[in-house]
């Protein structure tokens, strides 16, 4: 799958396989004097005698800004060993949620295992082709649903974005797709689309990449703890929605008043009278 080539766009640790492909998917590299030509088409004084070199009008798409993913701030195990036993946390129902999640932080590829570790928010994308950029990279005008705790990926609505797509489209044709984020980039290109045909442009846009989740079945869970008793490493990173604990879960504070017997309540400053807070929290699953 096509999707594995566009990673390296993240600050992340990636395989040298992947590394080595990443020059088709960003684009021919840009040439000094063409990274200082204005969006708007105006070009460089050549001085007398010399004669102009041919501007590279090749799309040319690079890393701006990685996708803003949360880091955990908790970490805990769960143990299948536990399983269903009395007072024990570790639950089928909390296996089949943990199994979910991990469905759709690991995305089908070419890898080796067949698949790896999603490195973007997960979106549902509806897209027109506004500019085929070659390589089957395309500018689009999206739309997609927040994704994210609070939101780190905004919602897309009659946006242009940069879809890297497994199939070859046509200028005009829509679709829909699931696509990973992987950040901002820049995209130098000449347009060709109204109304700024003709156009050399510097744009800075979201970046998607096609992708299909694991298949989150029943069959595929006897196969995911068969893994993890042969002895894969396996982590999924989940909100938990924990008591406060600098409020004991009342949402208030207490402050007695000077002079008197009694006392009041002030807002939690943590939860802010919610009684809970959202805990990024990775679990590690063992045998």
């Amino acid at each position: 799958m096509i999707a594995r080539l566009f990673l390296a766009l993240l600050a992340t640790t990636v395989a040298l396989t992947v590394q080595a492909q990443t020059t088709t998917i960003l684009g021919t590299k840009k040439p000094e004097a063409a990274a200082e030509t204005a969006a708007a088409g105006e070009k460089k004084p050549v001085a007398a005698g010399t004669v102009a070199a041919v501007e590279d009008e090749s799309p040319v798409i690079t890393p701006f800004r990685p996708a803003n993913l949360p880091a955990a701030k908790n970490t805990r195990t769960f143990q299948l060993g536990k399983l269903n036993k009395p007072a024990a946390t570790e639950t089928t129902k909390e296996l089949q949620r943990l199994f979910s999640a991990y469905a759709q932080q690991s995305i089908v590829d070419g890898s080796p295992t067949g698949f790896s570790k999603a490195t973007g928010y997960l979106a549902t994308i509806n897209y027109s082709i506004l500019q085929d950029l070659g390589d089957k990279r395309y500018l689009v005008k999206a739309a997609w649903p927040a994704a994210g705790p609070n939101d780190a990926l905004a919602a897309g609505v009659d946006t242009m974005a940069v879809l890297l797509l497994e199939r070859a489209v046509k200028t005009g044709e829509t679709g829909r797709c699931t696509g990973m984020h992987v950040g901002t980039v820049s995209l130098l290109f000449t347009a060709s689309f109204a109304p700024l045909t003709g156009k050399r442009l510097t744009l800075r846009r979201e970046a998607f990449v096609e992708c299909t989740t694991l298949d989150d079945a029943p069959a595929g869970l006897p196969k995911f703890i068969d893994k993890i008793l042969r002895g894969a490493e396996v982590s999924v990173t989940t909100n938990e929605v924990i008591p406060c604990k600098k409020c004991g879960g009342l949402g208030f504070t207490s402050e007695k008043i000077k002079g008197s017997l009694s006392e009041k309540h002030i807002n939690c400053s943590v939860c802010d009278g919610a009684k809970s807070i959202v805990l990024p929290t990775e679990t590690k699953i063992i045998p």
